[in-house]
């Protein structure tokens, strides 16, 4: 990997994070709001008119030291670092807007959403080495209008959860969904770097204190025509990416971020046995397939 493009694999290492396995173009709205109806994210004009009336930052902040590139990375690390976390993800590209809400740990195990907005998702719970999916309203609404004629095949699905096993073909596509690894092997990559290629002629910036959901934040923002990101990190002893905007142009990509619940246990409920189906136990399966 070049000098220059620890960054880019950085950001491109979080949709690798968050959407293994699954299926707006100003850099900054004035406010940017939560998939799941939570606060707002502060605009940067917002931001500022949150410091106070001197305009300038509290100095007695440790995390003020550092450079803008120190500060996202090591947010970076304590974030997907976590024992647990909870991510809510939304990405808008050239096929549409891909909508993500897991609350996930290292042991593998999560609950959440994936949705396509316009197409529909489903509900997942994954627990080690098996998981299980069920689809929503607007998904089986969609798999009917494609196939009507197996509407009363589709409508089966209602209510019920996919159960994905270890021994199921293509099962790594469902069971990495909330897996961190491979944005642990690009931070073990960044660690081995020398500390000025991670310094020199870097395109980010620090700019002032605002807060975040009830906490305080610094913004770390910057790039090229290329792709520019903007982030807030707490400022306290856990320096936690809170949420990170990436606008992408050469992908005509805008994703958005927020993370949260760092080491919050992650509640598992297997669904009832009377509403789980395997591959083989239904003729129209989740995924689109007719069993023949």
């Amino acid at each position: 990997m070049e000098r220059d493009s620890w960054r880019a694999a950085l950001a491109a290492s979080v949709a690798g994070v968050l959407l293994t396995g699954c299926a707006q173009t100003t850099l900054f709205k004035a406010r940017g709001d939560r998939p799941d109806g939570g606060e707002v994210v502060l605009s940067e004009a917002a931001a500022r008119e949150e410091q106070d009336d001197s305009g300038t930052v509290d100095e007695d902040v440790p995390l003020l030291d550092r450079s803008a590139d120190e500060i996202l990375l090591g947010a970076m690390g304590a974030s997907f670092g976590a024992e647990s976390l909870r991510a809510v993800y939304t990405e808008d590209g050239p096929d549409g807007v891909i909508e993500l809400d897991v609350h996930y740990d290292q042991a593998g195990r999560c609950t959440g959403s994936v949705t396509m907005r316009g197409t529909g998702g489903f509900e997942l719970i994954l627990d080690g080495e098996q998981a299980w999916l069920k689809p929503d309203e607007e998904m089986l609404e969609n798999l009917v209008a494609e196939a009507p004629e197996f509407e009363d095949q589709i409508r089966e699905l209602e209510g019920r959860y996919r159960h994905v096993g270890p021994d199921e073909a293509d099962e790594d596509e469902f069971l990495g969904v909330c897996r961190s690894d491979e944005f642990m092997e690009v931070m073990d990559f960044l660690e081995s770097l020398p500390e000025e290629d991670l310094t020199n002629d870097s395109p980010l910036e620090k700019g002032g204190l605002s807060t975040h959901e009830g906490s305080e934040v610094i913004t770390v923002e910057g790039g090229d025509a290329e792709m520019w990101m903007s982030a807030l990190v707490e400022t306290g002893d856990d320096p936690y990416l809170r949420y990170w905007l990436i606008d992408d142009a050469d992908a005509d990509a805008v994703t958005e971020i927020w993370l949260s619940d760092f080491g919050v246990p992650v509640d598992i409920q297997v669904p009832p046995d009377d509403l789980v189906y395997g591959p083989d136990e239904l003729i129209f399966d989740l995924f689109g397939e007719l069993q023949v």
